[in-house]
């Protein structure tokens, strides 16, 4: 889940001015991944987070998404607990290298709604949030606790909390590829200083929930930058439900059409792009992995997805 430092810092105010309702945005997008063996594998089971989320924020074409492998596999299709929908794909065909390809239409929705702000110690949230306030395997508010108090300092409001978390990580976290994995908890984030999008996601997703601030973690795409997928967070308003936030590029208010969601979840741990096991005698590892949204295009073939892997 890496992806380019982003832009400046985007400050806001408690009350972003009236609700602007733009224009959707219909977009394409196309997402390769090569992973390769050192022996035959016999079987490969893989599920598979890449179709477009559905929510205010963006609004799925008609079919939502199309995925195939090569080799080809038997594919179901379901939704999760917290709406992702998922692709299982089985392939029995013995094979040292498989090929998973995704192209989608999504209409993206640049919704800016005026967002009140609230005490912190006047906040109630219900059974539904209680996941989001607590640790997950790999955002621990117990581990950071005292790097949460300094982030905020004197904040006592929601939005203002939520400002000056995504603020820290963005000014103390160095955006470097290398030093971290997947799997790397927000606590040893915070201890190397270093990170990549996932990395200083998981870190502002800790230091909210250890100031009382449901917080999710979403997978997907930056839309105006080609390359890996992206990872930011959202936050839990009592009246406005989720919005989003994004550590990576020090931003609290974003622009709509310049993400892609393709899942939520507590971390990163429930929600990879890809994730899955193989039977084999051998070893595997991701060759290569790219996407890239279309704003000028009428449509995107898998040989569009696939032409992808000329980057490679």
């Amino acid at each position: 889940m890496q992806t380019e430092l982003g832009g400046p810092l985007a400050l806001g105010s408690q009350s972003v001015g009236p609700q602007s309702e733009r224009p959707s945005v219909p977009v394409h997008y196309a997402y390769v991944a090569r992973y390769e063996y050192s022996d035959v594998v016999v079987q490969n089971d893989n599920f598979l987070r890449l179709s477009p989320y559905d929510d205010r924020y963006q609004t799925p074409a008609e079919g939502g998404c199309d995925i195939f492998t090569i080799p080809a596999g038997r594919k179901i299709t379901y939704p999760d607990r917290l709406g992702n929908e998922v692709n299982r794909i089985r392939i029995t065909a013995p094979h040292r290298e498989l090929i998973i390809a995704a192209t989608g239409r999504v209409c993206l929705n640049d919704h800016a709604p005026v967002l009140d702000d609230a005490p912190l110690a006047s906040l109630t949230y219900g059974l539904d949030a209680q996941e989001f306030l607590t640790a997950s395997l790999l955002a621990d508010p117990e581990t950071v606790l005292a790097a949460a108090r300094e982030a905020v300092g004197s904040a006592s409001t929601l939005l203002d909390t939520v400002r000056s978390v995504v603020t820290w990580v963005y000014e103390h976290i160095r955006y470097e590829r290398g030093n971290t994995s997947v799997n790397t908890p927000a606590a040893d984030v915070l201890d190397s200083q270093s990170g990549v999008c996932q990395d200083m996601t998981h870190l502002a997703l800790a230091m909210l929930r250890a100031h009382g601030v449901p917080a999710r973690y979403v997978s997907g795409l930056l839309t105006r930058q080609p390359g890996e997928t992206h990872a930011w967070l959202e936050f839990l308003h009592p009246e406005l439900g989720w919005l989003p936030a994004d550590p990576t590029k020090g931003a609290m208010e974003l622009n709509g059409a310049d993400y892609l969601k393709f899942a939520v979840g507590r971390d990163y741990s429930e929600v990879p792009p890809v994730s899955g096991s193989f039977v084999s005698r051998g070893e595997g590892w991701l060759n290569f992995t790219t996407a890239e949204v279309f704003f000028d295009r009428e449509t995107v073939s898998m040989d569009d997805a696939l032409a992808l892997l000329n980057g490679s």
